[in-house]
């Protein structure tokens, strides 16, 4: 099914995308309501191609992604977020009236996984935040990763994905994610994958009952691709009780911003009960920030930089009790 969906692909947008798909130095390629192709890469940064796909061509790229997982897109349902199956990326999709002309987004996936110590040699990451993450590893703290859209949050967890299976072979990783980008090279690894349409129970495999599922498996780490809605809380009772040393990702432009949006996606459980705060508190050890440095010619790069420990919440001053972890030496990120 895939490889007929990709040759598919293939004659609606031409030898010169598929190059682009082929080529592991760009991570993004995109098209406007122009028409024209860019892609964004760590060589190049954000590069404006010839390559023009008309209206029509751009519509059908769309409606064949959607039909794959049964979907369609119209006037009332104007976009769609999926995958494209052979490649392993991430695809966003819209249709007017929510923009003028058709358009879409693909996010590839890293050929790769990037360890920490290649993160330190590419000035990403400082050699003591590194020691200090890999003992947190090691003492199975709760991570949270955070940073804007684009900053490389999940090359980021697969890298600590990897420092988990190398500091704790024997652990038992299960990951749930929405589109399967996670790559752990644990040899006891598990993924498992929400399922937005509704069964015929009336049920939805979203993350809360993944979740759920999840801590019947008797997982020693639940790893989460990324949290955005009240499944924040079921994550944070599990990391609460008896899951620690457990990974998430959310977006957030700071590492103290990111515990105010774990609280107000957590609220948004309709069975969320007893103070949040204290919860947060409790359940989260680590906070990793990750943002965008400008290299300069529209390249971009990227750089931890901010750790934070979260010792707990005062209920008197009513604000968490944060450390921030030195970096010990200035960043520069090279890609």
């Amino acid at each position: 099914m895939a490889d007929m969906i990709n040759s598919s692909l293939q004659s609606l947008w031409g030898n010169g995308i598929s190059e682009l798909m082929e080529r592991k130095d760009i991570t993004e390629i995109y098209v406007n309501d122009d028409g024209y192709i860019r892609y964004q890469s760590y060589k190049e940064g954000k590069v404006k191609t010839n390559i023009y796909l008309s209206s029509d061509k751009i519509q059908a790229i769309i409606e064949i992604l959607a039909g794959q997982v049964g979907k369609v897109v119209n006037e009332d349902i104007p976009s769609i977020s999926t995958e494209i199956r052979g490649y392993g990326a991430r695809f966003q999709g819209e249709i007017p009236p929510i923009v003028r002309n058709p358009q879409f987004n693909i996010r590839k996936k890293a050929d790769r996984i990037f360890t920490l110590a290649e993160y330190v040699a590419n000035g990403t990451l400082t050699p003591y935040y590194k020691d200090y993450i890999e003992k947190a590893i090691a003492d199975r703290k709760n991570i949270l990763i955070v940073g804007g859209t684009g900053t490389g949050k999940t090359t980021f967890l697969n890298a600590i994905l990897e420092a988990i299976a190398r500091i704790s072979p024997y652990h038992r990783i299960i990951s749930l994610e929405d589109l399967p980008e996670l790559q752990c090279p644990a040899d006891d690894y598990s993924p498992m994958f929400t399922k937005q349409e509704t069964n015929s129970q009336g049920l939805k495999y979203n993350m809360t009952r993944l979740l759920a599922d999840c801590m019947r498996r008797s997982p020693d780490r639940i790893i989460v691709g990324e949290v955005r809605d009240g499944a924040a809380y079921t994550m944070l009772k599990a990391w609460n009780t008896g899951h620690e040393g457990g990974v998430c990702t959310v977006h957030a432009n700071s590492a103290e911003l990111a515990l105010t949006r774990i609280r107000s996606l957590a609220r948004e459980d309709p069975d969320a009960a007893g103070d949040i705060n204290d919860l947060i508190g409790e359940a989260i050890d680590v906070v990793i920030s990750i943002v965008h440095t400008d290299l300069g010619g529209g390249r971009k790069g990227r750089v931890v930089n901010d750790i934070i420990e979260v010792k707990t919440y005062d209920d008197v001053r009513q604000e968490f009790v944060l450390r921030h972890v030195p970096n010990n030496t200035a960043l520069k990120s090279a890609i």
